[in-house]
């Protein structure tokens, strides 16, 4: 069997696409906003699930992987080969996506790309597919906000700009790619200052990183840093990364300060058409709201990061999560050993503290993940925040951190359903940069 891939091009609709629930506007929860990293969501498919899922708008139609072919049960077969960066076509398979579920959103099916398990799996967790711009259209307005933790979709009638926010006009860069099954969507380019020099730059939204040509980096004053990683595009196929760089960057009044860069790569366009692309390591002090329909780009400034966790928490409309007797269903506790000695009897090195999360009872059937924000005692530089990973049974987790974390003070700040592996049995406690650093 051979699927036909159907894909929206701009302009060709207005409202909902085919498929989609009631409504003119949808939101959905988001795991891990604070992590400043890729957009995830959690995604339900023929009543299976919940999975993690990752927004990426270049992408021309959604991804699963064979995992979740297999719990779903769902058809396969050949499709449309597509063009990856490298400028080559793949042959791909193809699945019949049947109810998928995304917040408040439902879709009766879709043709998604087929990957084998793992290829999307990054900073810890299990990703299993992507949500590609055929949910995400042309027709619909796409906005996230990670403070509330919300992603939007919203029909074109009666949408309103952000008040408070940067407006940006965008310019589609077509490919002129020839002998191809399905084009390259089109690159949404800006003119972004980056060390004080003026590129042409996709506005990309499915990648954390920003990228740029190897040739721009001197100019743009990056300076390069050893790093062993793997980006995958929007076709499945991985290319490896072997050093990064940090920047500010500019883009008419938005600036955004130590902007994560890699090398950019993608082979699908021409050298003189765009320098690189911006991720969201650039828009990670912002709201972002895209009306893909008259290219423009909504920045609002972020305005309470840390602030607002109730409502928060309350995304994922949980009884659960809502009603426990300690924000986030654990108590979090710091131990420090030398805490009340005199200073006569002080090592000449901090022996380190002790933390540890106590998960309520009430919450003892829920898998759970609670983000924990570090402020350090005063005059110590900043320090890593802490994410407990509980999965249902697992009521303690306890680790050991250096002295440098005592005196420091605790806070939850988010919680979710939706925790990291742990390499064994139980809990287990990462650290992970705050909010403000780079990502």
């Amino acid at each position: 069997m051979r699927w036909c891939l159907v894909l929206a091009l701009v302009g060709c609709s207005v409202g909902a696409p085919t498929g989609f629930s009631d409504g003119d506007r949808w939101t959905f929860p988001l795991v891990g906003p604070l992590e400043n990293g890729l957009l995830l969501v959690p995604v339900t498919i023929h009543g299976h699930g919940p999975y993690v899922f990752a927004i990426d708008t270049d992408a021309p139609a959604s991804i699963v992987d064979d995992e979740v072919v297999a719990q779903a049960e769902l058809r396969t077969g050949e499709g449309p080969h597509l063009l990856d960066e490298s400028d080559h076509n793949q042959p791909r398979f193809y699945a019949e996506v049947i109810d998928l579920k995304i917040g408040t959103l439902s879709i009766e099916r879709r043709s998604a790309m087929v990957v084998k398990k793992g290829t999307y799996d990054i900073d810890g967790r299990r990703v299993h597919g992507v949500i590609g711009r055929d949910v995400i259209a042309d027709s619909l307005v796409f906005g996230f906000d990670r403070d509330h933790g919300i992603g939007t979709l919203t029909i074109l009638k009666g949408f309103k700009p952000p008040p408070d926010a940067i407006a940006l006009k965008f310019q589609p860069l077509y490919s002129r790619a020839q002998a191809v099954e399905v084009n390259v969507l089109p690159r949404h380019l800006v003119t972004a200052t980056i060390g004080g020099q003026r590129f042409a730059m996709h506005v990309d939204l499915g990648a954390t990183a920003s990228q740029l040509r190897d040739r721009s980096w001197a100019r743009a004053q990056l300076a390069p840093s050893d790093l062993r990683a793997m980006l995958i595009d929007e076709v499945g196929t991985a290319r490896e990364i072997t050093k990064s760089g940090v920047a500010p960057v500019t883009l008419d009044k938005a600036s955004t300060d130590h902007v994560l860069f890699a090398t950019y790569d993608d082979r699908r366009w021409e050298e003189q058409d765009l320098e690189g692309s911006l991720g969201l390591s650039f828009f990670r002090p912002f709201d972002v709201t895209v009306n893909w329909d008259s290219s423009m780009l909504y920045l609002a400034p972020r305005k309470d990061v840390v602030g607002g966790v109730p409502a928060r928490i309350g995304r994922w409309q949980s009884k659960t999560l809502t009603s426990c007797e300690h924000v986030g269903c654990a108590a979090v506790s710091l131990t420090d050993p030398l805490a009340g000695k005199p200073a006569d009897q002080m090592p000449a090195k901090h022996p380190g503290v002790i933390v540890s999360f106590a998960r309520d009872a009430s919450a003892a059937a829920t898998n759970l993940e609670v983000l924990v924000a570090v402020t350090p005692a005063e005059g110590k530089p900043p320090l890593q925040w802490l994410v407990a990973n509980m999965p249902a049974g697992a009521n303690r987790v306890i680790t050991h951190l250096g002295g440098e974390y005592a005196g420091a003070k605790l806070g939850v700040v988010d919680a979710s359903p939706f925790p990291r592996p742990c390499p064994a049995e139980g809990g287990c406690i990462d650290l992970l940069a705050p909010p403000d650093s780079v990502h």
